[in-house]
């Protein structure tokens, strides 16, 4: 457990004792907060689109070069897609060139 955790980038999972049970508790980096459910947006994005979703809640961003690696395609390919999803406001780009990155759009 300790080991998928953190290949998750999660903390270590702890453990709470009490008389009649024993908890064991898996901390995320993600915080509720900023928790979307994808089953609202899933109709919107195709698998490349959700992978990079989730890369994006585990991380904090993501920069076109690590979506043309997770999903095996052409740069050209990862730019239109990470537009698309800056389009339906899922994303924002910061930064400008190689340098771009995309991170979750926060509410207002």
């Amino acid at each position: 457990m300790k080991r998928l955790s953190n290949g998750w980038g999660n903390k270590a999972p702890r453990y709470e004792f009490h008389p009649l049970e024993t908890k064991i508790i898996f901390d995320s980096p993600i915080q509720e907060s900023t928790y979307v459910e994808i089953d609202d947006i899933s109709e919107q994005l195709n698998e490349r689109q959700k992978n990079a979703f989730f890369y994006v809640q585990r991380h904090g961003q993501i920069a076109t070069k690590e979506y043309v690696e997770i999903n095996n395609i052409s740069r050209k390919i990862a730019y239109q897609e990470l537009k698309d999803m800056t389009g339906k406001g899922l994303l924002s780009m910061t930064g400008k060139g190689r340098g771009s990155r995309y991170v979750r759009k926060v509410s207002d």
